[in-house]
C-alpha cells in the first residue's frame, strides 16, 4: 500500500520484525512513522528569479511506549539492517530488563481513510515556467495597485507528503498530503512614513487553486492597497475598552488564547490554566470552541493524525463548558482519556505531541452590526498578526480601527493585545452569526511547525486591556 509518492520504504514482514526488535525490553507499544515529502520554493524579486530550490525528505521514526515513558528515534538510511539497529537503540533506552519476551505475531490490517482535501493537478506536473508565471502576475498586480511600493518579494511554496504508518496494535495507514502556498513581503512610503508586512494566500490543494482563479492577483491587490492605508494609521493609548474582532482570521485570537492550554502537552506539564477543569464553566456560556481536523478545504485537514488517528471533531468548549483537551497517544494515557487525532508533528525528525488543527469559535446568534452600534468607544480589530500563547498570550494587530459613538473612526497603529486567556474568554458577550475562513497558517510548537487554521464569526470582548503608546 502507498498512499501517494509510492516507494515504500518498510514491507509489512520487515514492520513485524522491527516493532518486535523495539518492544523486547520492555515497550507496550511501537509505532513505526515513514516519510517522504517533495518542497518545491521559487523566489522572485525585481522581476527576476532569484531562487529554485527543491528538497526531498525522506526518512524513519520509531515511537516506543511503556506505561508513561516514551522514547523517539529516528534515520534517514532507511536499510532494513540500519532500521533494526534504531529499533535496537529504542529497546535500550526504554531501558527495562524483560528476558522473557515473546516475539508478537502482528496481523496488519489496512485503514483507508480518504483525505478532505482533494486534488487535481499534482504540483510536481506542473513545470517551473507555470509557477513563475503566477508570481509574474501577483508581481504586477502588486505593482500596479501602488506606486510608491519600494520594496516587493514574492514566494511560491508546493509540498507533496507521503506517510505511512505500522504500530504494535496491527495498524497500518497513510496519507497523502498536497499543499501550495504564495508568501508576499512588501514594503510601502510617503511623506507619512514607510510600512511593510508579510502575508500568505494557502492552498490545500494542487496547482489548480492557482491555475483555475485569481486568488493570488486579488490578494496582491488587497495586502498592498492595505499597506498603502496603514500609513494614515494613528497611535492610540494604552487604555481598557469593549473590542469588536472581525470574523475570519481573528480566530487567531482562539488559538493563543486558550488553544495552545487545551492541548493535553500543557496539561501534563501543568502549564495550562484549564487543567482538571473538564465539566466545568471556563468561558462565557457564548462560547462553544471546536477544532476539527476533517473540514474539506482547510489548511490544517488530513486523512489521519501523524499517529494513524483518524481526524475528526473534538468539541472543547460547548456553552462556556470545558469539555474535552486535544490529545496525542501518550497525552490520552496519561489523562486516561483516548486520542483525538491531534497528533502531529512537522517530520519524521520530530516525536508527535498534541496540537491543533481547524480550531474555531462556533457561530452564535447575535447581530454583527449592533454590537459596534451599541458602543460609545471601543476598538474594531479587523486583521491579526502573530501572537504567542500559554497562560499568558501576546497578540499582534495588524489592522484596527477606534469605534466612537457607534462608528468605526481612524486607523489605529501600535496595537498589541495581552492578558490571561481564561479571564478574557469569560469576557465574550457577543458571537456574531456568520462563520467565516480567511486562510491558514502555520503553527509551531514542540512538534516543528504543523498547518493549522483558525477562525470565528464576528464577535465581541466587553472589556479588554489594549497596549498602545
Amino acid at each position: 500500500m502507498s498512499f501517494g509518492l509510492g516507494g515504500i520504504m518498510v514491507n509489512i514482514n520487515d514492520a513485524q520484525k522491527i516493532i518486535n526488535t523495539a518492544m523486547k525490553s520492555g515497550g507496550d507499544f511501537a509505532e513505526i512513522y515513514c516519510e517522504t515529502k517533495n518542497e518545491l520554493a521559487i523566489k522572485y524579486s525585481d522581476e527576476f528569479v532569484e531562487g529554485i530550490n527543491t528538497t526531498k525528505i525522506f526518512g524513519i521514526g520509531i515511537y516506543l511506549l511503556r506505561g508513561e515513558k516514551s522514547v523517539y528515534v529516528y534515520t534517514n538510511n532507511v536499510n532494513y539492517d540500519n532500521i533494526q539497529q534504531l529499533a535496537e537503540k529504542a529497546s535500550f533506552l526504554i531501558s527495562k530488563t524483560q528476558d522473557n519476551y515473546t516475539q508478537k505475531n502482528i496481523v496488519f490490517t489496512d485503514s483507508v481513510i480518504v483525505n478532505p482535501n482533494k486534488y487535481i493537478i499534482k504540483p510536481s506536473n506542473v513545470s517551473h515556467k507555470e509557477k513563475i508565471k503566477i508570481l509574474k502576475e501577483t508581481a504586477a498586480a502588486a505593482k500596479i495597485t501602488e506606486r510608491n511600493l519600494k520594496q516587493l518579494d514574492i514566494k511560491y511554496f508546493d509540498s507533496e507528503q507521503n506517510i505511512e504508518i505500522y504500530n504494535s496494535e496491527g495498524l497500518r495507514t497513510g496519507d497523502f498530503r498536497v499543499n501550495s502556498r504564495i508568501r508576499l513581503s512588501a514594503t510601502v512610503s510617503s511623506d507619512k512614513g514607510s510600512h511593510g508586512d508579510w502575508g500568505d494566500v494557502t492552498k490545500p490543494q494542487g496547482f489548480e487553486g492557482f491555475k483555475n482563479n485569481n486568488d493570488h492577483v486579488k490578494f496582491a491587490k488587497d495586502f498592498i492597497k492595505d499597506l498603502s492605508l496603514s500609513l494614515n494609521a494613528k497611535p492610540v493609548s494604552s487604555c481598557s475598552v469593549p473590542i469588536v474582532f472581525e470574523g475570519g482570521s481573528c480566530g487567531t485570537f482562539w488559538h493563543e488564547t486558550c488553544g495552545h492550554q487545551l492541548e493535553s502537552s500543557a496539561v501534563i506539564k501543568d502549564s495550562s490554566d484549564f487543567k482538571d477543569l473538564i465539566g466545568e464553566k471556563v468561558a462565557s456560556e457564548k462560547v462553544t470552541l471546536i477544532d476539527d481536523g476533517t473540514l474539506e478545504g482547510m489548511y490544517g485537514s488530513a486523512a489521519i493524525d501523524d499517529e494513524g488517528t483518524p481526524t475528526r471533531k473534538n468539541i472543547l468548549i460547548e456553552n462556556g463548558i470545558l469539555k474535552k483537551y486535544m490529545t496525542d497517544r501518550l497525552g490520552a494515557r496519561i489523562l486516561n482519556t483516548e486520542p483525538t487525532g491531534n497528533g502531529r508533528r512537522q517530520s519524521y525528525t520530530f516525536a508527535p505531541t498534541a496540537r491543533m488543527t481547524n480550531t474555531f469559535l462556533d457561530s452564535g446568534k447575535d447581530d454583527d452590526e449592533e454590537m459596534i452600534k451599541e458602543l460609545q468607544k471601543g476598538v474594531f480589530i479587523k486583521k491579526l498578526g502573530g501572537g504567542t500563547g500559554g497562560r499568558e498570550f501576546s497578540l499582534e494587530v495588524k489592522e484596527g480601527y477606534w469605534i466612537e459613538n457607534g462608528k468605526i473612526q481612524n486607523r489605529l497603529k501600535g496595537l498589541v493585545l495581552n492578558g490571561r486567556g481564561i479571564d478574557i474568554i469569560k469576557k465574550v458577550d457577543r458571537v456574531g452569526r456568520n462563520l467565516e475562513n480567511k486562510g491558514g497558517s502555520f503553527c509551531g510548537a514542540d512538534s516543528g511547525l504543523c498547518p493549522v487554521t483558525s477562525f470565528q464569526p464576528r464577535m465581541r470582548i466587553s472589556n479588554m486591556k489594549i497596549g498602545g503608546e
